[in-house]
């Protein structure tokens, strides 16, 4: 048989099920299965119905004519069948036992003891109990399950039994599955000295939900005395595994693969009952479908003798090891939170109940067959994770990704699947192996407290691995992972934007119109549920299938799995195709079969035909096929698309320059040609390495801030709705510059074409400039031949004519570029025109000519031709400073700014949802940020609407509430962006948590909702995503400023900051020739430079390799040797980069040497030789080269940190500092 099954699969199908052995399978129902086996009643006590059975090779099968198939034909009795009127064979069958046999209805002999079945609608009535038992010849005569589901069932009234039942009888199977023809032992402890054990098969059955299948007797002594459960007060552990056999079923190898209960029913002068749970699998049949129990979350919930993994009398709290050798009490609320949304009877149950209506070729499995036989996975077409699959061991992931990896199709019609990862042992109390379930949830301990090497913790939680083997996020094969926690019961939506979908085929969603959204019943998206993030571990071509968000105020996940507060999260259905041609769905929620059968624990829940049919569609496209499609759906066809979609890079161009740290817009267009339609696209800016989501489909865009310099790759892909993705992604190859923290039009090593033009006359000369990021202008620059002798002044100007800064320059050198600083910089706005110009009294200025006849960018500049400003390269004879418009044949006359960015999270385009929100309270509205690298604060920006009127108050916190500066805006316009600067810059320091606000007195702020449900990046700017720390997007009612604290739905308030990154000479990523440069004594090394502009020295930097050990000192000096300013480094790292801030910023003069140097007691310095031959320039920072200054990387011995004044073979010893242009 197992060659038969492999040589199907090959073939494309599954193990063969010819007529002959479909008939051989059928008598055996009709026989066998329906048989009284061991332990039933006798034959006499049961009483006759009459079934329609298609009998010889001329037989077809089809609907009963004259009647839907489903229900009974008019005037027949419900619950009988109707004898033949073509001339088949009737055969008689045994049913159900009369009332007055032993086995009485479940009802009656629960009423004793006050406990009733759980209700259901037209449980048990005639005409429920005819309902869906169509004639065999309804079903095909390979359907297994068709063909179960074909006979009658028996009411919940029945078979139910209300939570755990009767604490006078509990047992448990001692096998959580067996296969057919193998015998399950059942284990019993009561004092009951007569009980009879029922079995049931749980389905359809016309809407019954299960079918009986033999009565037992117990084979023990009654009453059987069973001794106390073992126990083990180390890890909580309970065993009952010592406890005697009480009963057994040798299961029929006819029979049926499904989820069985067996109940256990007190037959003595003590009513009492309980149920007893198993699965019984068919390792020989190869069907469509292999549907998991969740079994190991099951016992996780199960408190049975006092121990779960939720609750246990030990100090932790908690178990670290639950048995399989205990009964089941998960059902009862008392147990844990969380356990009857866990148990059975909640997502699952509903789930067979719909696949079994629709006859769904499927078999059963176990989550602890999941770990051990994992090779029969490789027999089925899909594998379904269904309701709460909170808990895998290792085996269990391997073995459903190796089905995965093998072409096995995966449906998670479940949520928080695969969240805790854990491990199997041998029962205490009689080794059978994998009957104990283990999890130290060492996440919650944060530590390694498992003395096993495996990790049982988070999947996700990497702090101990390597060598532990966590750090291995679920939704590497889920596709999402785990996010809200319960109790929660939210509504599905789907958003018009996924209509196309081709999962919503022949559903409404499919006919929504832009703007609207579906909602599915409330209750579909629970108890627990996931988002699909995108954290490195996600599937390629993972795609998402609808959205939606919810703000939480105290069930978001905020770390590895210990602490839950508040956060916006969004949850998807997603798809994606693995490399082996197998599908993956991701429901994300534990409740997705709510909208398939309204009957589970927790009632309520409405079914609903779209979910339904996208279910349909779904395993369709799995290449699963009903074989009894419930009324109101229809057919579904597995896709034949295998044509992935393509994509364009329409911006940036290839080849194209951009600065770092600047935001770059990429964005393009897709297409699919295959049949359906583009449902992600995926976007990497490192070659391939990492992908991330893009925004639209068909037209998309991704933000993308680059953070290093250098060549980089970006790589497109596009997926389309049946996740077919495109192999050969599109390219393009940009180049990143070093952004500039304080930018030259210019840069120094640029001269001009003629240095001191023949024309001896006072003249103003200028240049038209723009910049796209908003900044201070510093300062002008010109460049200087030795003819231009005299006085020079310069001028900024508004392109008008406004003249808003001037000053003199001072201690000029005779040829080169000269720089003189305004007293104040002069705020400039990003795309508007100024004219930088200088007056010289000599004349004899530079000149290149012609130069502005197309356009001049260099990083934030932008110097337009001189087509576009009517003339570029300005002029004016005056013996005085005079605003010049002339211009001639576009002549660049050199003149520049010194120009400092100032960082923003949005740029001046940028605009609110809602300009002014309707909300006439005075309140204080914030943002929480962090830098990405130590800089200054210089002040606060905010959005204003026209009603936005009265006082406004800007104000910077830390991100506890201490106040840190705040300033009155002025000047205000009407609306639109406003800003005021602090009188003194705040320094803040990289990767923490600040907090900016602004406080109207009239209200009517500013907003987008939904806003921060992730994290927003620009540049070296981090506005944090909801739930990162806390809300983001923070407010606080109240008549003065105040520190805000509440938020609501994620919303921007449209709050922002100016920030200055303070300046270094070598960027993070820079290293030496060499690391530790073997050389024991103690030395003082160091390196001398200029800035271009006054600022601060706030600190000294220096590369540390792993054999300079400390103590390192950190020190400022004069050229001459005056020391400025020292402080010792503390908290170094082992290696790398090392930073020690000063108490005091060191004030600096512009064009002036310093030196900046450390000493270090064990010597082994880093170094790169030669380094200085040449000036090395980092604007605004100068490391000269040593001819220029007398020798540069400078070095003294001596362990009193003394000045460094040798240099040798213009060696850099990597110091530097950090310069703020404040």
């Amino acid at each position: 048989m197992a060659g038969g099954m492999d040589n199907a699969r090959k073939a494309g199908r599954r193990s063969p099920f010819t007529f002959g052995a479909g008939l051989l399978t059928l008598i055996g129902l009709l026989g066998a299965i329906w048989a009284p086996g061991p332990g039933t009643v006798a034959p006499q006590e049961w009483a006759t119905v009459r079934n329609v059975v298609p009998i010889g090779p001329d037989a077809a099968p089809g609907p009963v004519t004259g009647h839907p198939p489903g229900r009974p034909a008019p005037g027949a009795a419900a619950g009988a069948g109707r004898a033949p009127a073509d001339g088949r064979r009737a055969v008689e069958v045994k049913a159900a036992p009369p009332e007055g046999g032993r086995a009485r209805s479940l009802e009656r002999r629960l009423a004793g003891f006050g406990l009733r079945g759980l209700p259901e609608k037209g449980a048990g009535t005639p005409e429920e109990r005819g309902r869906g038992r169509a004639s065999h010849a309804a079903c095909p005569v390979t359907s297994v399950i068709c063909l179960e589901n074909s006979l009658p069932g028996n009411p919940p009234s029945e078979w139910d039994i209300p939570g755990a039942g009767s604490s006078s009888i509990q047992g448990y199977a001692t096998q959580m599955s067996v296969d057919k023809g193998e015998t399950v032992q059942f284990k019993v402890n009561t004092p009951a000295t007569a009980y009879h054990v029922d079995v049931y098969r749980i389905g359809y059955y016309g809407g019954m939900g299960a079918r009986k299948i033999t009565t037992l007797t117990p084979s023990a002594t009654l009453p059987q005395a069973q001794p106390p459960c073992l126990t083990d007060p180390v890890t909580a552990l309970v065993d009952c595994g010592n406890w005697a056999v009480s009963a057994s079923w040798a299961v029929p190898p006819t029979a049926v693969s499904g989820v069985y209960i067996a109940n256990l029913i007190r037959d003595d002068a003590t009513p009492g009952a309980s149920q007893m749970i198993f699965v019984i699998r068919d390792d020989e049949r190869g069907s469509d479908l292999l549907l998991q129990t969740s079994d190991s979350t099951w016992q996780a919930y199960n408190k049975y003798g006092g121990s779960s993994l939720y609750s246990a009398g030990v100090p932790a709290g908690r178990a670290y090891k639950v048995s399989y050798n205990r009964p089941f009490i998960t059902r009862i609320s008392s147990c844990c939170g969380g356990s009857v949304e866990s148990w059975f009877f909640n997502a699952e149950y509903p789930m067979i109940r719909w696949i079994e209506a629709n006859g769904y070729d499927v078999s059963y499995t176990s989550s602890i067959d999941t770990a051990m036989r994992g090779q029969q996975m490789l027999d089925h077409k899909v594998f379904l994770s269904v309701g709460h699959d909170e808990y895998w061991s290792n085996d269990m992931r391997d073995n459903v990704t190796n089905a995965r990896d093998s072409g096995v199709d995966i449906a998670f019609f479940s949520g928080n699947e695969g969240f805790w990862k854990g491990r199997w042992e041998a029962a205490m109390s009689d080794g059978t192996p994998f009957r104990t379930f283990v999890c130290y949830k060492e996440t919650l301990a944060n530590a390694k407290i498992d003395p096993s090497p495996q990790w049982t913790g988070s999947w996700r939680d990497p702090r101990f691995s390597p060598p532990s083997d966590g750090g291995r996020p679920e939704n590497a094969l889920n596709g999402t992972w785990f996010r809200v926690n319960g109790v929660s019961n939210d509504a599905i939506t789907v958003p018009a934007d996924f209509s196309k979908m081709r999962i919503w085929r022949n559903t409404s969603v499919a006919n929504l119109s832009p703007g609207q959204t579906a909602v599915f019943p409330t209750g579909t998206l629970g108890y627990e549920w996931d988002v699909s993030p995108s954290n490195g571990s996600e599937p390629p071509g993972r795609a998402r299938y609808s959205s939606t968000v919810m703000n939480l105020t105290s069930k978001y996940l905020l770390d590895y799995g210990s602490t839950y507060g508040l956060g916006t999260a969004n949850h998807n259905l997603t798809l994606y195709r693995a490399s082996s041609g197998a599908l993956v769905f991701g429901a994300g929620t534990i409740q997705w079969s709510w909208g398939l059968d309204a009957n589970h624990d927790r009632a309520g829940t409405p079914t609903d035909i779209r979910m339904q049919q996208a279910t349909v569609n779904l395993l369709a496209d799995m290449g699963s096929q009903p074989a009894s499609l419930q009324p109101g759906l229809v057919p579904a066809t597995a896709s034949t698309d295998t044509s992935p979609p393509t994509s364009t890079i329409t911006n940036p161009s290839n080849g194209a320059t951009l600065p770092e740290l600047t935001n770059v817009t990429i964005q393009g267009t897709a297409a699919d040609t295959g049949g359906g339609v583009v449902a992600g696209i995926e976007v990497s800016v490192d070659g391939g390495t990492r992908w991330f989501p893009a925004t639209g489909r068909e037209n998309w865009q991704y933000r993308w801030t680059p953070q290093t310099t250098g060549t980089t790759t970006i790589a497109v892909r596009a997926v389309d709705d049946i996740g077919n993705l495109q192999v050969i992604p599109t390219t393009i190859t940009v180049t990143i510059n070093t952004s500039c923290d304080a930018c030259t039009i210019w840069p120094p090593s640029s001269v001009p074409a003629v240095s001191s033009a023949n024309d001896p006359v006072p003249v103003e000369l200028g240049v038209q400039f723009q910049t796209t990021t908003a900044g201070t202008v510093r300062g002008v620059r010109f460049y200087k031949g030795a003819l231009n002798t005299g006085t020079h002044t310069g001028n900024l100007w508004s392109a008008s004519g406004q003249l808003l800064a001037r000053a003199t320059f001072t201690n000029e050198t005779a040829s080169g570029w000269q720089q003189v600083d305004f007293d104040t910089p002069v705020t400039v706005t990003a795309g508007t025109t100024y004219v930088a110009s200088y007056h010289t009294t000599s004349g004899n200025y530079s000149t290149t000519v012609p130069y502005f006849t197309t356009q001049y960018t260099n990083g934030p500049f932008v110097v337009p031709a001189s087509s576009v400003q009517v003339g570029n390269g300005v002029y004016a004879y005056s013996a005085t400073s005079t605003f010049p418009t002339g211009t001639y044949r576009a002549t660049n006359y050199w003149v520049d700014v010194l120009f400092v960015p100032v960082r923003s999270l949005w740029d001046d385009q940028t605009v609110p949802q809602v300009p002014s929100q309707n909300d006439p309270n005075a309140v204080t509205v914030g943002v929480k940020f962090q830098t990405l690298t130590d800089g200054s604060i210089r002040g606060i920006r905010f959005y204003k609407g026209v009603q936005n009127t009265g006082t406004h108050v800007g104000s910077l916190w830390t991100s506890d509430g201490q106040l840190l500066a705040n300033a009155t805006f002025t000047n205000e316009t009407a609306s639109g962006w406003q800003q005021v600067h602090f009188d003194t810059p705040v320094a803040v320091t990289a990767h923490t948590t600040y907090v900016a606000s602004y406080y109207t007195s009239s209200g009517f702020y500013s907003l987008t909702s939904s806003y921060f449900t992730e994290p927003y990046v620009n540049g070296p700017l981090v506005a944090l995503g909801n739930g990162d720390e806390g809300g983001n997007g923070v407010y606080t009612y109240g008549a003065a400023s105040t520190f805000p604290t509440s938020t609501y739905q994620a919303s921007n308030y449209w709050v922002d900051v100016l920030f200055v990154p303070f300046t270094s000479l070598w960027e993070k990523t820079a290293t030496p020739a060499v690391a530790s440069q073997p050389d024991k004594l103690p030395v003082t090394v160091g390196v001398k430079f200029t800035t271009m502009t006054s600022g601060s020295i706030r600190g000294v930097r220096f590369y540390k390799g792993v054999n300079n050990t400390g103590p390192h000192v950190g020190s400022l000096w004069t050229s001459g040797g005056q020391l400025l300013a020292s402080a010792t480094f503390t908290g170094e790292t082992a290696s790398g980069w090392q930073q020690v801030n000063f108490d005091t910023p060191v004030p600096v003069t512009e064009n002036a040497t310093y030196v900046v140097s450390y000493n270090t007691l064990s010597g082994y310095y880093s170094q790169t030789r030669p380094y200085f031959n040449v000036q090395y320039t980092s604007e605004p920072l100068i490391a000269p080269a040593s001819g220029a200054v007398g020798g540069n990387g400078v070095y003294t011995y001596g362990a009193a940190n003394p000045f460094p004044a040798s240099t040798y073979q213009t060696t850099n010893y990597w110091v530097d500092v950090v310069f703020d242009v404040a």
